[in-house]
């Protein structure tokens, strides 16, 4: 009997590890991965646009509530109209809004451990989040050489960039970067059921 009892439980474990890797192994299709990468790269390009027209038209102080102030409101706007939620993400965040969660940290993790990031990645994922079926997105956000003079070493922040920093982000983990390097996520959740 105690034989039988243990072989029966063995069974319903395995049945049970089978339904929830089933679940586990759900992938969005291409066509919900291109919709999510299509809306990070519109998110991007506009706050890169923004960004790079307030340096040069008013200067780099100027354009530091580009990405403190404007990029909260790109982000609002374009989740609204696309009816996502998106957000900036990092591991050394400037901004505590920016503070990964423990799906995107995972990520950023396996961003980090790449040999190379290119155009090309991204991680796309469907869970369960407040009840809700999700597709969570996110792709990488590489350092451009403009985003060094409020990202980099310190000898590259002019001081006046620095003073605004230092009194808007009193914890300010953001800086030390080089181009090229992975400065966070864009990171993107879709419900796909309620």
């Amino acid at each position: 009997m105690k034989t039988l009892l243990i072989i029966l439980s063995s069974l319903l474990f395995v049945a049970f590890i089978s339904c929830s890797d089933k679940d586990a192994d759900k992938k969005p299709t291409d066509k919900q991965v291109a919709e999510l990468r299509t809306a990070a790269g519109d998110f991007m390009g506009k706050l890169k646009s923004v960004l790079v027209s307030e340096m040069q038209n008013n200067g780099v102080v100027k354009a530091v509530s580009v990405c403190s102030d404007t990029a909260l409101i790109l982000t609002e706007q374009m989740g609204k109209s696309k009816n996502l939620s998106i957000k900036r993400v990092s591991k050394k965040n400037r901004n505590p809004k920016n503070v990964p969660d423990a799906f995107e940290q995972s990520v950023l993790e396996k961003f980090q451990s790449l040999k190379m990031i290119d155009k090309k990645t991204e991680y796309a994922e469907i869970t369960r989040l407040n009840g809700n079926d999700v597709i969570r997105y996110m792709k990488p956000i590489i350092m451009q050489d403009e985003c060094i003079t409020c990202h980099g070493d310190n000898e590259y922040i002019p001081d006046a960039v620095s003073e605004i920093l230092n009194e808007r982000y009193p914890n300010d983990k953001a800086r030390g970067y080089s181009s090229g390097e992975l400065r966070g996520a864009v990171s993107i959740i879709k419900v796909i059921n309620n």
